[in-house]
């Protein structure tokens, strides 16, 4: 059903905030090129399980997460250690985290917000690349607390 999308460019947020109105969790991940490359939807508002719609870390290296829908939690990935390290001090705040030995790949950084479509959104937007550390945790703070 969603098949049809695959592979073409992202489109705007609202435009699959309105596709994906019906279901409870949804996440579109981009390739390199910005194009639409997996889609998971799951209708158990869990996290950290097989059927959630946040793909293991692994995945992050070669996609990024575009649009992220999630009933209960806001999510996002990142690969700087001391920023999970820094937002998992905060009450209800978690991560998951991804090695290869001993080497840390990224993290999914959890917390609870029910109904948060805006809050996922500005937290995809962040440009980890351009902040410090100090900095993009005060950020990812700051769009929680708004």
């Amino acid at each position: 059903m969603l098949s049809w999308i695959l592979g073409s460019p992202a489109p705007p947020w609202h435009y699959l905030k309105d596709m994906f109105e019906d279901y409870r969790n949804v996440a579109v991940y981009l390739d390199s090129k910005g194009n639409i490359e997996l889609i998971k939807v799951s209708d158990l508002d869990d996290f950290h399980i097989p059927t959630s719609v946040l793909v293991n870390g692994y995945y992050l290296l070669t996609l990024k997460p575009y649009y992220i829908k999630m009933k209960k939690f806001v999510a996002f990935p990142t690969t700087r250690l001391s920023v999970v390290k820094g937002l998992i001090k905060n009450y209800g705040w978690r991560a998951l985290e991804f090695y290869y030995g001993d080497q840390f790949l990224n993290a999914w950084v959890v917390y609870d917000c029910e109904s948060c479509e805006e809050k996922q959104r500005l937290h995809l937007e962040v440009n980890e690349e351009e902040l410090p550390d100090d900095e993009l945790i005060r950020k990812h703070l700051e769009i929680s607390k708004s």
